[in-house]
């Protein structure tokens, strides 16, 4: 079972970092040049402060800009870097990358899990799930970043009607639109020595290449799955950092 895609409205902050990246890669500002003011962006381009923050971010990912307090935000390059990275300390985290990322939605079907998918899964062989499959490029739209398989339950399968116009991940949504809590993510990172044939295709590398695996289980009250999703992405076009914060007693 398939549907088509609807078109997604862009966010002011993807919109806004797409406008800036291309006057810097189009020579309006050359390196070493200070970007205009947080107050003087807001006031160009008729946005909120934290609209201008969440581009500037963008910015950051596309390795043009670095910032220091008290200076301002200076151009660092007049070409997009060929990495992306995502940072991850909390789901937080995970919706800043889902909105400051652009998705489209290849398609969703119905499906039986097979042994193995069960078993991974915790639930009996046949039990019927969605799986929607995705593709994310970097906020300019320039370079593909990840391709993904999701997992959900089909008794959520009402998000898809809304997951093609929607900036949040399916897993935000399903919190949303059926009360649901995220209290647990668990996440798998693995190497990948040869990437088949489709999945290269979509990230736009040669199939056999190298590439890098994150599989994220979200669980909701009483360990309950809601969602499996497995994301790959291309060996040389993105990094991801991980921060740990201790805490020592006394």
């Amino acid at each position: 079972m398939r549907a088509g895609t609807p078109a997604i409205q862009k966010a002011k902050h993807v919109l806004l970092t797409e406008a800036l990246s291309n006057d810097i890669c189009d020579g309006k500002y050359k390196i070493g040049d200070r970007l205009p003011s947080e107050p003087e962006l807001c006031v160009r381009f008729g946005v909120s402060r934290h609209t201008v923050r969440a581009a500037l971010r963008g910015l950051h990912d596309l390795g043009l800009v670095t910032s220091r307090q008290g200076v301002g935000t200076t151009v660092k390059q007049t070409r997009i870097a060929s990495t992306y990275t995502q940072g991850f300390s909390s789901a937080q985290d995970l919706l800043q990358y889902a909105t400051s990322t652009r998705v489209q939605i290849l398609d969703y079907t119905e499906m039986a899990l097979d042994a193995a998918q069960a078993a991974d899964f915790g639930c009996k062989p046949g039990e019927h799930w969605w799986r929607i499959r995705t593709v994310r490029r970097d906020p300019s739209g320039r370079m593909v970043v990840a391709y993904s398989e999701i997992h959900i339950p089909l008794s959520f399968g009402a998000v898809l009607k809304t997951s093609g116009r929607s900036r949040k991940p399916i897993f935000a949504q399903i919190e949303s639109r059926f009360g649901e809590t995220i209290t647990e993510i668990e996440q798998e990172i693995a190497c990948i020595e040869a990437m088949p044939a489709d999945i290269a295709a979509h990230l736009e590398v040669k199939a056999g290449s190298a590439a890098m695996q994150i599989v994220r289980r979200y669980r909701g009250n009483g360990a309950r799955l809601l969602e499996v999703a497995r994301t790959i992405h291309p060996p040389a076009a993105f990094k991801y950092s991980m921060r740990v914060q201790l805490r020592r007693g006394g």
